[in-house]
């Protein structure tokens, strides 16, 4: 590598592919190191964010328990990577203002084969990147990629639209505003983690009105976006498809009817289109604060659908309602 623009494209490519065990970011101005940054353990994760080009763009680490760390940056000036039989130690360095920055990262990188799903799916992400159905949404960017998570999920969860301070930002659904937070704080409700599980949603742009203010999405555009989300749910193909709210719900009705409505069917496995759905409330400080659903209403939603995909949907057997202390 010999410019700056591959640096970037190699950066873009180990923020996708490489599984951290341990992220150290330091940062470097006129009197020598001033801060320093470890994170450590699982679930941790490198994202690119508000890239308006490859000179100006932020860096974001974050690890499991919320911490996280953003930084703004003007371009990468090198990267040195060293292997280890399954291992990896990366080290990059990054322009930022009146100085630079050292990332180095040890862990696993994983290389993404081309299986026919993933070209499908490939295709799939340069058609939503390029999608201008929606005049209103025309200048977003669909949040579809790698980091949506497994493309052999037996469980999608599908929400309304991506938030404005979340995945609209990170690029990861349902992570990085304070949905993202309650979210990852009910699936550690269970023994999934987010590589085991699939999340998308009903429109993968983030709707905004003439002021830029987040507005829910019209019924336009989610019968515009329906397409796309017929053919994920296609490629991924999972066994129970968990809808987060009422958009996401209904937005099934454009691929296939259904007679299910929320706060009648919430928490409740029905029959849609050969495979499970499981209606839930969306996990927004709206609907929990205002108890609509409670956050332990939705850890005992969470928790009954694992059991019942574990000891019940993978066996064969119809799923089952919780009785009030079975949740425990």
């Amino acid at each position: 590598m010999t410019c700056s623009s591959e640096y970037f494209e190699r950066f873009k490519q180990i923020a996708d592919t490489v599984i951290p065990y341990e992220i150290r970011l330091m940062t470097h101005y006129n009197n020598g190191w001033e801060d320093c940054i470890d994170m450590r353990g699982q679930n941790l994760k490198i994202t690119i964010t508000d890239e308006a080009s490859q000179f100006d763009f932020y860096i974001k680490i974050s690890d499991e328990r919320g911490l996280s760390v953003k930084i703004p940056c003007e371009g990468v000036e090198i990267i040195n990577e060293f292997k280890n039989k399954d291992n990896v130690i990366i080290e990059i360095y990054f322009f930022i203002y009146e100085g630079f920055a050292q990332l180095t990262i040890k862990g696993r990188e994983i290389f993404i084969t081309n299986t026919d799903k993933e070209i499908e799916y490939n295709k799939l992400i340069d058609q939503a990147k390029n999608c201008i159905i929606c005049e209103a949404m025309k200048h977003e960017k669909a949040v579809l990629g790698y980091e949506n998570g497994n493309l052999d999920a037996d469980v999608m969860f599908i929400a309304e639209a991506p938030g404005s301070r979340g995945a609209n930002l990170t690029r990861i659904p349902l992570h990085g505003d304070a949905t993202g937070d309650n979210f990852e704080k009910l699936l550690s409700a269970t023994r999934w983690i987010r590589s085991d599980i699939y999340i998308t949603n009903a429109v993968l742009c983030c709707p905004t009105d003439e002021k830029g203010i987040v507005r829910k999405p019209s019924k336009q555009e989610i019968k515009n976006c329906h397409s796309y989300l017929a053919r994920i749910i296609e490629l991924v193909n999972p066994k129970v498809i968990v809808t987060l709210g009422k958009t996401a719900l209904e937005a099934l009705k454009e691929i296939e009817p259904h007679q299910l409505v929320l706060n009648k069917d919430v928490a409740t496995f029905s029959k849609w289109n050969g495979r499970f759905v499981y209606p839930l409330y969306h996990p927004s400080p709206q609907v929990i604060n205002t108890k609509t659903r409670t956050f332990e209403q939705q850890r005992t939603d969470f928790k009954q659908l694992e059991y019942n995909y574990r000891f019940r949907i993978l066996k064969g057997l119809e799923p089952i309602k919780f009785k009030s202390k079975e949740a425990e």
